[in-house]
């Protein structure tokens, strides 16, 4: 929901070994209402600190795909942690006046494809721009799941959402966490972001694309 098109996750590449981490379902809840989860914190995490764990291996760009505000960016697709690989791409809190003047100095584009475009950053700004707080995390999985290993793996969801293309959206605002899941393909995608910012960023897009399938507590408590 709050990013529209993952242009980075087009296709999956092996990975390589990185630093383990915490498994994505292992989200942690801290005594001030953030989140840690897949390395990083909601909120409190910055591109800087994700640059620090990832290395050459996240790439931080600038990017405006049709319809959407041009956006800060970070990406890697070497994420692995708990067994599971992935890609992962970080939304930042950039202004937008600043990100626009970061890409009047680029020096390349590229075209991802008919639908989005990617800035490189001027050398003299990564600088500023890795200082960027961590807005939210998408992260998919390589690996594919069913309905009864995300129950085990997260617990039962608060609310259920159904797309129009019969895919659905499993929600949990105590972890800030929104996981859409094809049910056909197997294929999972997890967002997450400060629970503060749930309704917001996450509940309400997704409520307004989509009709509600189920809304009911959890069963039990998450795991």
């Amino acid at each position: 929901a709050f990013v529209p098109v993952l242009w980075q996750m087009m296709q999956l590449r092996p990975v390589s070994s990185v630093a383990e981490l915490p498994a994505p379902w292992q989200i942690e809840r801290g005594p001030q209402g953030e989140v840690r989860a897949l390395g990083l914190r909601l909120p409190g995490s910055t591109l800087a600190d994700a640059a620090a764990r990832w290395g050459d291996d996240l790439q931080v760009a600038l990017i405006e795909s049709r319809g959407q505000p041009l956006a800060l960016e970070a990406y890697t697709d070497r994420w692995q942690g708990g067994g599971v690989t992935g890609k992962l791409v970080l939304a930042s809190n950039a202004q937008p006046a600043v990100v626009q003047r970061w890409k009047d100095r680029s020096q390349r584009r590229e075209t991802i494809d008919a639908n989005a475009q990617r800035w490189a950053l001027h050398g003299d700004d990564r600088a500023d721009a890795l200082r960027s707080g961590v807005a939210g995390i998408s992260f998919l999985p390589a690996s594919r799941m069913d309905a009864a290993t995300l129950r085990a793996r997260f617990g039962e969801p608060a609310q259920q959402l159904k797309a129009a293309d019969g895919g659905l959206h499993w929600l949990y605002p105590d972890r800030g966490l929104a996981i859409a899941w094809d049910e056909s393909s197997g294929r999972v995608l997890l967002q997450l972001v400060a629970p503060a910012d749930f309704d917001a960023r996450l509940r309400a897009p997704l409520a307004a694309a989509v009709s509600p399938a189920a809304s009911a507590p959890a069963s039990g408590q998450p795991r």
